[in-house]
């Protein structure tokens, strides 16, 4: 049996669909992945719940940037401090995290 986490992240940004599509073709039996949750309750799959990490969030939402030291030491621009048609207009860092 095959797992993937968060697809082929070593060739693509993991959480990606890109990643994601390449462990299909590549014959990934499971694909694990993160599931982070909106303001408004959807669910979606990223390797972190501070988005401001893999996405330009940073310049569009740092008036809700926030501290929470129960999930990290530093500030953040978390999922659920948003709504899913905000996190639909951020654009992806094409950084390759494993």
């Amino acid at each position: 049996m095959v797992i993937s986490n968060n697809g082929a992240s070593g060739i693509y940004p993991g959480s990606s669909d890109l990643a994601y599509k390449q462990a299909i073709d590549d014959g990934a039996d499971i694909i694990d992945c993160s599931v982070q949750m909106t303001r408004d309750g959807i669910a979606f799959c990223s390797n972190s719940s501070d988005i401001g990490l893999d996405t330009n969030a940073m310049t569009r939402f740092m008036s809700r940037s926030s501290k929470v030291p129960e999930i990290q030491p530093s500030s953040g621009i978390f999922s659920f401090d948003l709504s899913w048609s905000e996190i639909q207009t951020l654009k992806r860092k094409y950084s390759f995290r494993t």
